[in-house]
């Protein structure tokens, strides 16, 4: 008979419970509608109302035949205990998502915060507020009150998060254009058509054909997030430390979007990879920051989809981590066809980025036959595969058939690239192309991956700009390029003061009528990660410590490590890809060795910086399966990374003299290799008469081409190198 009446009991706590479930699940909308910077249409409101309202109904109806188990006496007036039951399970819910969820990177989690003790006391005391209210709701008087308070506590809770950027401080300048911003992930320059490869880039390529190609443009790290955060805030990971994915971009960065934002761009940012999430400090100065990957704008911010994606990140952390180039550009071209104004849009691709799967017909564009035939045998050279590629590469026997996939998913993103193209305003639009980073296929025992280094494969990046009647068509720009000048740059193009955070430099002057003309040498910073691997297996160190620098000249590239091997010098006129350490070769001069203390003192300053040691520490469990997924933060099965230094022995004899001037070695200054001076730069004229006094003359001879050894008895011919002055007083 008991149990006859409790289930005659349910209806009446079941409907009331759903109710208050559904009612927290439209407050939670509300919240990511106002909380959130997605593009929303008017249908996706619509259902992300009826998806937040049922979804969160269903939570709180679950807690009905919960409260069947308490004694009669105890349920008080049902309908109310009910709605208010219905209402704190999922609040209940959305903290035990926090609960059992990694704090943010860096961040202590709080006491108990994980415990599932813990958790069951917050549950017991939630369980004692639904009672103590349900019993107290006995009459129209605590009923007003209770609701006020609720009605309080759901607004409150509804604003909460609320971020919008301030309205613009100033007016557009006048002429202002469009900016449009693509970042292509893990592209390598020596992979793109304008650079002289066959593969498939026509958009790319159009736009260095109307615009400028810049020859010579490196990455600051061949990371996403810390190249991304250098590109957008102008300044260098020696500046703002962020070293690793998932550190937070320092307040004191002014960003891009922030500036043009406040001097009147609308702004949006539609990104592929969740290493941008805007959680790291990315959307700062964007009104619409679309970094959710889900099939609908806003449901992954809702409880019933953040609880399904904590179970999936448990069981499967590679999935929803990024989106295929062809989304993330429906996404921004909703947005830009909606723009009455000016604005500013990046679009950030992330398809080449391993694994490398492009979809038809990109898949079989450039490699025909069975890439699992046992008679091909390449594969066997490669070693030390991260761990998260292992999966797409098992039967797979020929090397070329995963550079081909890599050589379609460049294709695939050009061919969105091409769809953006297509849809702007081309004569008031400057657009600006540009790779975070490279990647190796075997360079320096590196296969199918980035980030623990800083030599050319993985920093040479592609970069062009457009503007017609603006930026100067078909310009060659043969000087360097570093990530951090990315942002200067674009902020002289369009008339706008860069932010005194910026450290970079514009190279706007070198492609049209603008201020700036750019550098002599681009920088580079990362981990050393075999030193730290080694210092933490020696007990000296626990975090991240040892870093590398890297810098690259229009003809050259130097490495220099905080700790261990020596440094390394790679001549990239004979040695494109910069395989062959050469640096016994410039060593063994006595110009050779000053100009490599010049590049010495010029690392070294890098290593001066303390601010990477915001990077040096251990991302939580969740955060780095997130990160593992997408190769970053994963190590390789075997020894190391692949990436092993090249040791420079001083008791090493040079190949051959540095002056040889037979015609099997041709030559080029040191000076114009390391510097990338291809012309004369103006300095003061003490500098100048300086350096041309110290370094004129030095030669840089192929590492094989060793000098002829001359016939007994002969005496060997004495090396009169000629070699214009490379610097020029400044007038």
């Amino acid at each position: 008979m008991e149990r006859h009446s409790r289930l005659q009991s349910l209806p009446h706590l079941l409907v009331p419970a759903a109710l208050g479930g559904a009612v927290f699940g439209l407050v939670e909308v509300a919240r990511v509608l106002g909380a959130s910077r997605l593009y929303f249409s008017g249908a996706d409101v619509g259902i992300l109302l009826a998806l937040g309202g049922v979804s969160a109904g269903l939570i709180g109806a679950a807690a009905a035949p919960a409260l069947l188990v308490l004694p009669p006496r105890a349920l008080g007036e049902q309908r109310w205990l009910g709605l208010v039951a219905g209402l704190v399970t999922p609040a209940l819910a959305d903290i035990a998502v926090w609960w059992f969820s990694d704090p943010p990177p860096f961040q202590d989690p709080l006491p108990l915060q994980g415990n599932p003790v813990g958790f069951l006391v917050v549950a017991g005391l939630a369980a004692g507020l639904v009672l103590g209210v349900g019993r107290m709701l006995t009459t129209a008087r605590a009923r007003g009150v209770a609701a006020l308070v609720g009605a309080v506590s759901l607004c409150a809770f509804a604003l909460s998060g609320r971020s919008v950027p301030a309205a613009a401080s100033e007016p557009l300048p006048a002429g202002a254009p469009n900016v449009l911003l693509v970042t292509l992930d893990t592209t390598r320059a020596d992979h793109v058509g304008a650079y002289g490869n066959p593969i498939d880039t026509p958009a790319f390529d159009r736009i260095a054909k109307e615009g400028a190609l810049f020859l010579d443009a490196s990455a600051v790290a061949a990371v996403t997030g810390p190249s991304h955060t250098s590109m957008l805030s102008g300044s260098g990971p020696w500046d703002h430390g962020v070293l690793l994915n998932g550190i937070a971009i320092p307040q004191d960065r002014t960003l891009l979007a922030e500036v043009l934002h406040d001097r009147g761009w609308a702004t949006g940012a539609f990104v592929s990879s969740y290493v941008l999430d805007g959680s790291y400090g990315f959307r700062r100065g964007f009104q619409v920051y679309d970094d959710d990957f889900g099939g609908l704008p806003g449901a992954q911010s809702l409880l019933a989809t953040r609880i399904i994606a904590m179970l999936q990140r448990h069981f499967h952390p590679e999935e929803e981590l990024e989106r295929r180039g062809g989304d993330t550009v429906d996404h921004a071209l909703a947005w830009i066809g909606d723009q009455h104004g000016t604005w500013f849009a990046w679009v950030h691709l992330f398809d080449a980025h391993g694994p490398y799967a492009p979809p038809p017909p990109f898949d079989t564009r450039y490699y025909q036959g069975d890439p699992r035939d046992p008679a091909h045998t390449s594969m066997k050279d490669v070693k030390n595969v991260a761990v998260y590629l292992k999966k797409s590469l098992e039967g797979i026997t020929d090397v070329n058939y995963v550079t081909a996939q890599y050589e379609g998913e460049i294709s695939y993103a050009d061919q969105q690239l091409g769809r953006l193209l297509d849809s702007i305003d081309t004569k008031n639009t400057l657009v600006v192309v540009i790779g975070d980073h490279g990647e190796s296929f075997g360079e320096h025992g590196v296969w199918f991956n980035h980030g623990d280094d800083v030599y050319e494969t993985s920093l040479h990046v592609p970069f062009a700009m457009r503007w017609p009647g603006r930026v100067n068509a078909a310009v060659r720009v043969e000087k360097p390029f570093e990530g951090t000048d990315l942002a200067p740059t674009v902020l002289a193009l369009v008339g706008v003061p860069r932010a005194a955070s910026m450290t970079g430099v514009s190279s706007a002057g070198l492609v049209g009528d603008f201020e700036g003309d750019g550098r002599i040498e681009a920088r580079a910073l990362c981990f050393d990660r075999a030193a730290n691997i080694a210092g933490r297996e020696r007990g000296e160190i626990t975090k991240p410590k040892w870093r590398l620098a890297g810098l690259r000249g229009a003809s050259s590239r130097y490495v220099q490590r905080e700790t261990g091997a020596g440094p390394e010098y790679y001549d990239l006129v004979a040695d494109p890809t910069g395989e062959k350490d050469v640096y016994a070769n410039v060593a063994c001069s006595t110009q050779g060795k000053q100009l490599l203390e010049i590049l010495d003192a010029h690392a070294g300053e890098l290593f001066q910086s303390t601010a990477s040691e915001r990077s040096a520490g251990d991302v939580g469990e969740e955060e780095r399966k997130k990160l593992e997924a997408l190769g970053y933060l994963s190590g390789t099965e075997g020894e190391g990374s692949g990436t092993a230094a090249t040791a420079v022995d001083a008791s090493v004899p040079c190949p051959g003299a540095l002056g040889d001037s037979s015609p099997a070695a041709p030559q080029h200054s040191i000076l114009e290799s390391v510097l990338g001076v291809r012309g004369s730069v103006a300095l003061e004229p003490a500098t100048a008469a300086g350096l041309d006094a110290a370094l004129a003359g030095v030669v840089v001879p192929p590492a094989a081409a060793p000098a002829a050894t001359p016939p007994p008895g002969s005496t060997p011919p004495a090396a009169t190198p000629t070699v214009a002055p490379l610097f020029q007083p400044r007038e």
